[in-house]
């Protein structure tokens, strides 16, 4: 098969110019991959410092100290729960009474009045059996009559207002025993079980915090490790450097001693030592990395197999205690929730009972005016028996049964005042004192409650998302590790590559009639060795250089290639050195 030769120019063209572009490639594209592969590890590592910081607050003394604060308080919150409740419960029991009491006054006011009624009818039916002074009699009667109807719509209303009293002291019962039921079975439970609890919390806490301490100061070994691996492969921009000098030495520098044999045979033998030189300290940068990968790897594994113990034995072993008060403060939270809802409606019925109260005091001006109307009319009856002569004997009972009404009013309407205010005080008492009183005190143990769970879901989050962290930084580490290992084993394969090249440079030399040499300052000689020597930027080119042509120029040439004196031999596990000498292949072929 026959090729166009547009095809075979593109493929002589697409052909490396020099057999080290290869090597120079494989140098470069390594060093640079290994480099980025070790840098996104170091860059998870440091996104795992702020990680471990984060779990170290979370779980740090500060917190731990809050936390024993905390459940320590539990104790002395129960208790002042406990007492706020008990007060609430007395000021509903006075309040209870004291309506009581004042439903009993009511009753006699409203028998009163009954009486006041009754004689009203025994007024009207005398009045309608005299004969005489009739109109006198039927003024008198009207005038109590209408009394009698006044009275009754007050007692009416007061009576109307009483019943909305018991219906609301009843809601604040029906309230309070719903309040002392969560306070008993829900709130004051938990809250005692967490302040049992909470040593073990903190033991567990305490263990957490440590393990995650000890993995963090591990993480460090290896964050220095992977940075040192980083440096180390800083060698690679060195070796490349080299590699280019030696690759501009054997064909431009080569190239411009056309026509000296002299000078090429030593221009080649300077190759040959810097490419060994190069080499050697390459192959031992390259074991030290392996040694350091293999350390840095061996390390990892032990902070996975720690990592792997510490976020899921750990906390298999520690999260039911943490769980277990997480959940007790939710139900601390939830039950002074439910218990801030019955306080609630407990103060709006004791506002209702308040409301009312000032309605029945409203009414007091109109209960002072019947009293008067009634010894009024106490009065009217005695002078209208009077004035009437022997038919009046029959309203005496009248007028002794008005002047009795005028005491037991006087004294229900004396003592409906006083349980009236008491009363109010204590509906203001509950609303003022002790619903309050309640209502702070649970806002602390809330508060306090509240505040134990997000120190707890902020250790276990802060926990948990180390967890996770560390476990993607443990993939990508490990991943980097091997991607990086084996990028530095092909590299190493590839460099079997300098052998051919090696060889060719020793089998040309060796084709070359070096003769002896001198070499002067300013010479066309002198100014291309200076020029190559100018180009070098480790000091161990120049010294190899040096010794290369300091031997030369005093040994005179050779057929043999001399070697640098401080580079005697190529290493064994390199196999650049030994190369045959009896091929027969032309060197324009074998070179550019």
């Amino acid at each position: 098969m026959k090729y166009e030769a547009s095809l075979r120019e593109n493929a002589r063209i697409a052909q490396p110019a020099h057999p080290l572009d290869f090597v120079l490639l494989s140098t470069e594209q390594t060093f640079l991959r290994a480099g980025e592969t070790l840098s996104m590890a170091v860059g998870q590592l440091n996104g795992l410092r702020a990680d471990f910081a984060r779990l170290d607050a979370a779980l740090g003394p500060a917190r731990n100290a809050q936390f024993a604060a905390l459940t320590a308080a539990t104790g002395a919150q129960i208790t002042a729960l406990a007492q706020e409740f008990s007060r609430s419960e007395e000021a509903s029991r006075a309040l209870r009474s004291a309506v009581s009491a004042m439903r009993s006054e009511v009753t006699d006011l409203m028998a009163t009045i009954r009486a006041i009624s009754i004689v009203k009818l025994q007024a009207r039916i005398i009045g309608n059996m005299l004969t005489s002074s009739r109109q006198r009699v039927e003024a008198f009667t009207g005038g109590l009559t209408r009394m009698a109807a006044e009275a009754a719509d007050l007692v009416a209303e007061v009576d109307e207002a009483m019943n909305e009293i018991a219906a609301a002291t009843d809601a604040m019962d029906g309230e309070a025993a719903h309040l002392s039921q969560t306070l008993r079975e829900l709130v004051l439970p938990n809250l005692a079980a967490i302040g049992a609890s909470a040593a073990e919390v903190q033991s567990d806490q305490q263990r957490m915090a440590d393990g995650n301490l000890a993995l963090a100061r591990r993480m460090e070994g290896i964050f220095t490790g992977v940075s040192h691996l980083i440096l180390a492969l800083q060698a690679g921009d060195s070796a490349r450097q080299r590699f280019e000098h030696i690759r501009d030495l054997t064909s431009d520098s080569l190239e411009q001693a056309e026509g000296q044999p002299d000078l090429q045979s030593l221009l080649l033998e300077i190759g040959v030592g810097q490419t060994d030189a190069t080499v050697r300290g390459l192959t031992g940068d390259l074991d030290d990395a392996t040694r350091n990968f293999l350390d840095v790897q061996g390390n990892a594994d032990a902070a996975i197999a720690v990592a792997r113990g510490l976020y899921l034995g750990e906390a298999q072993r520690g999260g039911g205690a943490l769980h277990a008060m997480v959940g007790r403060a939710e139900a601390v939270e939830a039950g002074l929730a439910r218990c801030t809802e019955h306080l609630r409606l407990l103060a709006s019925h004791a506002a209702r009972v308040a409301s009312h109260l000032e309605k029945i005091r409203h009414h007091e001006e109109r209960m002072r005016r019947i009293e008067d109307l009634v010894r009024l009319f106490g009065l009217n009856a005695v002078i209208v028996c009077a004035k009437l002569g022997q038919e009046g004997r029959a309203l005496q009972e009248i007028s002794r049964q008005l002047r009795d009404l005028t005491q037991v009013s006087a004294a229900v309407f004396t003592r409906l005042h006083g349980r009236l205010e008491l009363t109010q005080e204590r509906a203001s008492a509950i609303g003022a004192e002790a619903v309050s009183g309640l209502e702070q005190e649970m806002q602390r143990v809330a508060e306090g409650a509240r505040s134990i769970r997000e120190i707890l879901r902020e250790a276990n989050e802060a926990h948990d998302e180390t967890g996770h962290a560390f476990g993607k930084a443990g993939r990508i580490l490990t991943a980097s590790l091997e991607t990086a290992a084996g990028l530095m084993s092909g590299y190493r394969r590839n460099l079997t590559s300098l052998q051919v090249f090696r060889e060719q440079m020793v089998r040309r030399r060796t084709m070359l009639q070096g003769s002896a040499m001198t070499v002067e300052p300013g010479s066309a000689a002198g100014t291309l060795l200076a020029s190559v020597r100018a180009r070098y930027t480790v000091p161990d080119e120049r010294r190899i250089h040096d010794a290369i042509v300091a031997a030369a120029t005093c040994a005179g040439g050779s057929a043999a290639p001399a070697e640098s004196p401080a580079d005697p031999a190529p290493l064994d596990a390199q196999p650049l050195a030994g190369a045959g000498e009896e091929s027969e292949v032309e060197l324009d072929d074998i070179f550019f």
